[in-house]
C-alpha cells in the first residue's frame, strides 16, 4: 500500500520485462494475449540496430531510479517491522489528493515529541474510518535506533478498531 513502493516497482518492472525481451528477442510480443486466446494473430514490435541500444540505455536509466527507491522503502518497513515498540500517537491532518492519502500525526518516545507522515495509495474504504479522524489516538510502531522512523498502524491494518 505504501505509494513510493508501488510506483517504483510498475516502473522497475516496467523497464525490466520489455528490456529483457528486447535483448533476448529482439522484438516485444504485443499481441500475445490476442493470439493465446484465439483473437487474431501474435503481433509483434520489432526493433532494429539503432534502436535497441537507445531502449536499452533508457531501460537502465529507470532501473537505476527506480530500482534503489523500492529497496529503500522495503529496508525502512523492515526496519520498522522489526523494532517493535509500540507508543501512542495522535492524528494532526489528514491530506487527500487524487492518488494518495496522507496521515500527519505527532507521537511520543522517550520523553521527547516526534512529528510523522504515512502516504498510501487512495482507498475510500480507509479515509471513512473513523480511527483516522484528526485528534483520534492511534497506535505507532517506532524503529527504537532511529525514533523519526516510524508507522501509524491504523492507516495499514485491514480492520477498523
Amino acid at each position: 500500500m505504501d505509494l513510493p513502493a508501488i510506483v517504483s516497482v510498475i516502473f522497475f518492472l516496467g523497464a525490466l520485462i520489455p528490456a529483457s525481451l528486447i535483448l533476448t528477442l529482439g522484438y516485444l510480443p504485443v499481441g500475445f494475449f490476442g493470439g493465446v486466446f484465439g483473437q487474431g494473430n501474435m503481433d509483434r514490435l520489432v526493433f532494429e540496430g539503432t534502436e535497441i541500444p537507445l531502449l536499452i540505455g533508457g531501460a537502465v536509466v529507470v532501473l537505476l531510479l527506480a530500482g534503489p527507491i523500492f529497496f529503500w522503502r522495503v529496508r525502512f518497513f523492515r526496519r520498522i517491522l522489526l523494532s517493535t515498540t509500540l507508543v501512542s500517537g495522535q492524528i494532526r491532518a489528514l491530506n487527500i489528493t487524487a492518488l494518495e492519502f496522507n496521515v500527519d500525526y505527532v507521537y511520543w518516545f522517550q520523553q521527547r515529541a516526534y512529528a510523522g507522515r504515512n502516504a498510501i495509495r487512495r482507498n475510500h474504504r480507509r479515509e471513512k474510518r473513523d480511527c483516522l479522524r484528526p485528534g483520534q489516538n492511534i497506535t505507532v510502531l517506532v524503529d527504537s535506533t532511529q525514533p523519526e522512523a516510524s508507522v501509524a498502524l491504523e492507516l495499514y491494518s485491514r480492520k477498523d478498531r
